[in-house]
């Protein structure tokens, strides 16, 4: 399956994130081997890297894993092809820009009937690949620019939450979705890999560590940061090390500013 992961931190760290290690779960262990995006926020801006290549064997990927810049918030996506191909314009994840800030949204999961739904809408006339998941994401935008310029993080919070429990009708649902600052995410249920074959989608979907003040140092698999802030979230599909994660319960939504839970519901 697709894997998402994500940091929110209280100052820009610089993360030496390995999306081979993260990728083992597909590229090298299991079957996603079909694109890998990482975003590195910058104020009103990001640094984007993407491909639609198997994280494992890529020479970009080594390139940013070495060379990634400071950031609060990182955002990353490794995708297993379940709607569109193997396609930069399919690789996760999508960007927008909306209110003078630069957006970016991920999916783990499938909206399988979502397209035939707003197969005429302007969301769909929007989107520049084939997945689900882009449509999904022009579609919470269409919502959110229902609101005015100035709106409050938690008034924003309102409409991504209830558009997530739209979009768990149509099903499997997990979502990470930031404009740079606050980071808004949303825990349904995923399917494993075990042995070969795709379980059925269970609960944990997403998981989360939060950094324990004053640790001079953190790490994971895969990821390290030179310095330990005094807040952060590290949120991953499955747990990247034996260290202690919290699997959130299917239908939790967060919005995470600067490494604390700001709105949980």
């Amino acid at each position: 399956m697709c894997e998402l992961f994500a940091v929110s931190s209280d100052q820009p760290i610089r993360i030496h994130y390995e999306l081979r290690a993260f990728a083992r779960r597909g590229g090298g262990r299991f079957r996603n081997r079909d694109g890998w995006g990482i975003m590195f926020a910058q104020h009103r801006d990001a640094y984007l890297f993407k491909e639609p290549a198997a994280a494992s064997e890529s020479a970009l990927e080594r390139l940013v894993a070495t060379h990634a810049p400071p950031a609060r918030l990182v955002m990353a996506h490794v995708r297993l092809a379940t709607a569109g191909g193997a396609l930069l314009a399919n690789t996760h994840p999508f960007r927008r820009t909306y209110f003078g800030r630069v957006l970016h949204f991920a999916h783990n999961g499938s909206l399988p009937q979502l397209k035939t739904r707003f197969a005429a809408s302007q969301a769909a006339a929007n989107c520049v690949g084939e997945t689900d998941s882009e449509l999904a994401f022009m579609l919470l935008l269409e919502r959110l620019t229902v609101l005015e310029p100035g709106a409050t993080p938690e008034q924003r919070f309102a409409v991504f939450r209830d558009f997530c429990v739209e979009m768990r009708k149509e099903g499997t649902a997990n979502f990470l979705f930031t404009d740079g600052e606050q980071l808004f995410v949303h825990a349904d249920k995923r399917r494993y890999e075990e042995n070969g074959v795709f379980s059925e989608a269970r609960a944990p979907a997403l998981h989360m560590r939060t950094l324990t003040p004053g640790e001079d140092h953190w790490s994971t698999e895969g990821a390290e940061m030179e310095t330990a802030p005094e807040h952060a979230v590290l949120l991953a599909s499955v747990p990247l090390d034996k260290e202690e994660w919290t699997g959130l319960d299917e239908g939790t939504t967060m919005l995470i500013e600067h490494g604390r839970v700001r709105c949980s519901a």
